[in-house]
């Protein structure tokens, strides 16, 4: 990414259309262009003290009527139920004293031209990224960012709106939390291919009722994009609520519940190792998880190693289970992303065309949708990627669609990850979709059945509903179909895999099924049928 980074900021320098200048000599940019608006005008609050960097500028707009949480800040974008505009310019050398001139000469923006915009109130925020650390810009110390600022925009009367960066994103370090040890050590590996300091994280919850002269399984948890291992407060919170002789409250006893942080500069990583995030999951099996055996006393057996996700952290959970089966004995998939490249949520990107569009049998073209509620597409891949181009043009915001081609591309040139798509017509490039094949799960089963067959059968069980709410139903139905294709279960066959759909249910929703509902008691029966220690039972 540091790469990429450097190339396109001396782009934007070299062709004039940003002006690093004083507020006056700005406007006299603008005027040399032939425009006085509408613009964004961002500079630095002296006061900050901080020293000229490079990076990326980011204008976020709330518009009028918005379908957005009044209580959401511009800058909490991208919001799936309602893609708003975002505008997003590189720098360089940014610091007090300059401003950035943005206007439809200098920007990469969504959804269209700032020109285009309807008239009307918005809600508008700045952003400075800078810091390369992790996908979100919020998650990265150093960031700067405005309040938010209210404007009557009126792209007729030429407005320009003028933002100062008041606001610096803090140390994340996490504060201290009731029952939660925060962990953190150096990772070699990545700190090696970064060419910087590299470190991991994890939120460990202790069982209740902690003995510790025992050694204890552990329960690996691994959250959805744009979560992290911050996730423990929450999982040491609900603790206090079980109720003890439960399943749920066996379980707690039972094992250190360990939220794990697979997040990188091009968003959730997927714990996968790959030329753009490089050796993820070596670091996280040959570093992380030998860092935690050995400070918390944890049984250092495959089947004390227990591992749990949702959505991007369920298809992470399918990857290590199959990938390390030495490492992990047993997975608990929910809603994961993408298991199969022929559903690509909808798009089949072995042989379709078009990320954006469809064309049906009479010719007439139809854009694919991204996210569903309730049968009404809320927003479209075009829109989706629209927003991210905004973010980070060239496969760099750090959002969803940039973070799986980041996993799965290779490396460009340039050293950004490789489009598997034009930005801007959509069309595939079929070659790159044959690279992004080994991280195909469904079709590894079927080239080596022997190998994944009774992993599947016998470790895995994963749910979703089919109803999911960005289409990854598809992709686990024909997982599904070639697991019966080719290891079929024997009737009457023991075995604790299981592929569960549940009618009706959506990406959130599936969580409350039965099916979920039942995995803490199918957790413990695992200790259980592994010979580990149960504890907490009456």
């Amino acid at each position: 990414m540091t790469t990429l980074m450097t190339l396109t900021r001396r782009a934007a320098w070299a062709v004039g259309l940003l002006c690093l200048l004083g507020p006056a000599a700005c406007a006299d940019r603008a005027t040399e262009h032939g425009t006085v608006g509408p613009a964004f005008v961002v500079e630095i609050d002296p006061d900050l003290g901080f020293t000229a960097r490079s990076g990326r500028v980011l204008v976020y707009l709330i518009g009028p009527d918005a379908d957005i949480d009044p209580d959401a800040e511009p800058a909490d974008a991208p919001f799936y139920a309602d893609p708003q505009p975002v505008y997003g310019a590189e720098v360089d050398d940014l610091g007090p004293g300059r401003s950035v001139w943005m206007d439809d000469r200098s920007v990469t923006g969504f959804p269209g031209p700032i020109r285009e915009l309807p008239a009307g109130a918005y809600r508008v925020q700045a952003v400075f990224d800078w810091n390369e650390d992790f996908g979100s810009w919020r998650r990265e110390p150093g960031n700067l960012y405005s309040e938010v600022v209210l404007v009557d925009f009126d792209p007729e009367e030429e407005t320009v709106v003028r933002l100062r960066l008041t606001q610096t994103v803090p140390d994340q370090t996490p504060e201290p939390w009731p029952g939660v040890a925060w962990f953190e050590m150096r990772s070699g590996l990545l700190s090696e291919f970064r060419g910087r300091e590299v470190r991991m994280r994890a939120g460990v919850v202790p069982p209740i009722d902690h003995d510790p002269g025992r050694a204890y399984p552990a329960l690996y948890i691994i959250s959805g994009f744009g979560g992290d291992h911050t996730m423990a407060r929450s999982i040491a919170s609900g603790r206090d609520r079980l109720e003890p002789g439960t399943p749920e409250h066996t379980l707690a006893s039972s094992v250190f519940m360990i939220a794990l942080d697979a997040d990188g500069p091009h968003g959730h990583t997927l714990f996968a190792d790959s030329a753009n995030n490089g050796p993820m999951g070596r670091a996280l099996v040959e570093e992380l998880i030998p860092g935690l055996e050995a400070r918390f006393g944890l049984i250092a057996r495959p089947e004390a190693r227990l591992v749990n996700g949702h959505s991007s952290g369920g298809w992470t959970t399918l990857w290590l289970a199959t990938e390390y089966p030495d490492t992990f004995g047993a997975a608990w998939s929910s809603a994961p992303d993408p298991v199969d490249f022929h559903a690509f949520q909808k798009i089949n990107i072995y042989e379709d065309a078009n990320m954006y569009t469809r064309r049906d049998d009479d010719g007439v073209e139809h854009e694919w949708p991204s996210y569903t509620v309730d049968g009404v597409v809320k927003m479209t891949i075009r829109q989706e990627i629209g927003v991210e181009n905004a973010i980070g043009p060239r496969n760099t915001s750090g959002e969803q669609w940039h973070s799986w081609v980041a996993v799965f591309a290779p490396r460009a040139p340039d050293g950004r990850p490789a489009d598997l798509w034009d930005p801007e017509t959509g069309a595939i490039d079929r070659a790159m979709a044959e690279r992004f094949r080994r991280y195909d799960i469904t079709d590894r089963l079927r080239e080596d059945p022997g190998r994944f067959g009774p992993l599947f059968r016998e470790r895995i069980r994963l749910a979703i509903g089919d109803a999911d709410s960005y289409d990854l139903h598809d992709a686990v139905f024909r997982l599904r179909d070639a697991l019966d294709a080719v290891w079929p279960r024997e009737p009457g066959a023991d075995g604790a895999g299981s592929i569960v759909i549940v009618p009706g249910a959506d990406h959130g929703s599936v969580k409350d099924s039965e099916a979920m509902r039942g995995w803490p008691a199918d957790m413990v029966g695992h200790l259980r049928g592994s010979g580990l220690p149960v504890r907490g039972e009456p």
